[in-house]
């Protein structure tokens, strides 16, 4: 499971950071057109709003995959309190996942009659990350689930 991640990670993270410079660059010639050539481009609004909610939800995936979200530790290190956080996150972990898979694909669904008119494609490629990141995190998760149940659960 863990290879198989780790090629979806690198693909995953790719992808992010392709859609992070196109950000960049719809950006940067939204202010060009807009401060120095006098020229409003609409279109430019709306495509930086679809790559940035792209890299929020890829990049999510990819911070659950690595455990970079936040981690508080007030608890204790050590004895079975130090558990009661870890299966509290997973709970979290899981409902978090749920809400985006579902919920995702509802409102992809809804967006799939609508059209962007600056930008001329559905509206649902602006929801569709959503599900997958989902999709994403709970393939992520099953991976440590199988990894804590391979060596126990100390």
């Amino acid at each position: 499971m863990r290879a198989i991640n780790d090629v979806v990670e690198r693909v995953v993270v790719t992808v992010l950071t392709l859609a992070f410079a196109a950000l960049v660059g719809v950006v940067g010639l939204q202010v060009l057109a807009r401060n120095v050539l006098q020229v409003p481009m609409i279109w430019t609004l709306d495509l930086a709003q679809l790559l940035f909610s792209w890299c929020i939800f890829l990049g999510a995936a990819i911070a659950f995959r690595r455990g970079a979200h936040y981690e508080v530790n007030l608890w204790p290190a050590t004895g079975f309190a130090a558990q009661v956080p870890r299966y509290v996150a997973f709970i979290a972990g899981v409902i978090v996942i749920g809400v985006l898979f579902f919920y995702g694909i509802d409102m992809t669904e809804r967006a799939t009659l609508r059209t962007n008119p600056s930008l001329g494609i559905s509206e649902l490629w602006f929801f569709v990350s959503i599900p997958i990141s989902g999709g994403l995190m709970a393939l992520f998760l099953a991976e440590r689930v199988i990894a804590r149940l391979s060596r126990g659960f100390s």
